[in-house]
């Protein structure tokens, strides 16, 4: 057995391939809509000039303009630039077309986001020679069988953190590929910001412990690392760049769940504000209970930029939670958030809102809850007949279609309130339904 390992050993010690969609939410819309094709383009998440660009193709990136730059902005930058309102439910779909495509090749070890993969290389496939060609045979295959716009960067290396490194130092339609009997060198001249897991914060921490550059963050101990980082996290890092991996930290629970959404211009009144948030709220109860979870606390955060802050904000936010029985019904749900609103509603009057956030948190599992001996559980009381009928409702826009039946008035709601794709967080397709 262990000639057979040496068998597939030829310096390079690769055993990861991680690919990443290239702009990936703008080439999807490239892909579908043949007019934006070869055109500056940027998705946004909203209706507003004052949001950023979630997502921005090469043509655009040419004049300076990258994820996280206003919209208002990027088209002063960019005259002729294409703004496209984001849509969620197409994003999910391809996405799935596209891991399909990948696991033709090569079974996916984790979907690490809805434009990343990592694959586990075995045997033959940890040879150089063959782990480029069959690098190139999944960006291929995606674009012969996906979409031609759906350009991917590859990495190849001897660690997920290395591979995933080495897939951001060349793109578009990049191949990277990181030897273990060439390191550190080929990352020498790589800035600290540009790997995983290093943002803004650390830089600082590690300029502070005298780390500026690569050569002295390799030349840390997995114990100085893990000083640094106050956690077991540097230790992962160092582990990973030096091309070795580390176990995957355990999954924690659920600890919370939440919808938020950027208010178009027309819906920033306090009546617009508090149906988005009416609208947000009844999203987290039919994700509880999708998921057969409770939950017992209530958040809701409106953000509103202009004037004087008035009581705990955060930027201008204003924040405010309560607390009650753990449930999963909407009426419950809206109940509370009724009472949260009146905390906020005279600060809506005076500074127009302009975002809003609704958040559930203390979530169980429906099943860890015992009926005592009075019968009590989290659908007894008064909620019985209210949870049944959200349960109902649930089954209705299940069977025919969104907003069949809605609580509450749905007059210029957007399709996708509340409906997004978090940077580590795939919707599952019922969320486009809820």
């Amino acid at each position: 057995m262990g000639e057979g390992r040496k068998a597939w050993e030829d310096g390079a010690g690769l055993r990861w391939l991680f690919i990443d969609l290239n702009s990936y939410f703008a080439s999807v819309e490239q892909q579908l809509r043949p007019e934006l094709r070869g055109r500056p383009v940027i998705v946004r998440p909203a209706p507003s000039e004052h949001t950023c660009a979630i997502a921005a193709r090469h043509e655009a990136k040419a004049f300076g303009i990258r994820t996280g730059t206003r919209v208002s902005d990027a088209r002063t930058m960019c005259p002729d630039l294409h703004v496209v309102e984001a849509r969620p439910d197409v994003y999910v779909t391809v996405h799935k077309a596209i891991m399909a495509e990948i696991d033709r090749h090569l079974p996916i070890w984790k979907v690490c986001s809805i434009d990343e993969a990592a694959c586990e290389l075995a045997g033959p496939q940890r040879l150089e020679e063959n782990a480029r060609a069959l690098a190139r045979r999944i960006q291929n295959g995606v674009l012969e069988r996906v979409g031609e716009c759906l350009r991917s960067s590859v990495g190849l290396a001897p660690s997920r953190f290395l591979a995933k490194t080495a897939c951001g130092m060349k793109k578009p339609a990049g191949l990277t590929v990181l030897r273990a009997n060439q390191l550190p060198g080929p990352l020498l001249g790589l800035p600290l910001a540009r790997y995983p897991g290093i943002g803004r914060r650390m830089l600082a921490r590690l300029e502070a412990a005298g780390i500026t550059d690569t050569a002295g963050l390799w030349a840390l101990t997995p114990a100085q690392a893990r000083r640094i980082w106050n956690s077991i996290e540097g230790e992962r890092l160092w582990r990973g760049l030096h091309g070795l991996d580390s176990m995957e930290p355990p999954e924690r629970p659920r600890a919370s769940i939440s919808h938020s959404h950027v208010l178009a211009q027309a819906m920033r009144t306090p009546d617009g504000a508090r149906t988005v948030a009416r609208r947000l709220t009844v999203k987290c109860g039919a994700r509880l209970r999708r998921m057969t979870l409770t939950g017992a606390a209530l958040t809701l955060i409106v953000d509103m930029p202009d004037g004087p802050v008035a009581t705990a904000r955060r930027r201008g936010a204003a924040s405010v939670s309560c607390t009650f029985a753990p449930t999963c019904d909407s009426f419950i749900l809206l109940k509370a958030l009724d009472g949260l609103w009146r905390e906020v509603e005279a600060d809506t009057r005076r500074r127009a809102p302009n975002y809003v956030v609704v958040a559930v948190h203390e979530l169980k599992p429906l099943d860890a809850f015992t009926p005592d001996l009075f019968g009590w559980s989290p659908d007894a009381g008064g909620q019985a007949r209210s949870l049944r009928l959200s349960k109902a409702l649930d089954q209705l826009n299940t069977r025919f279609g969104k907003d069949t039946v809605s609580i509450g008035p749905r007059a210029n709601l957007p399709d996708y309130v509340g409906a997004k794709i978090a940077f580590n967080r795939i919707p599952e397709d019922e969320e486009f339904c809820e």
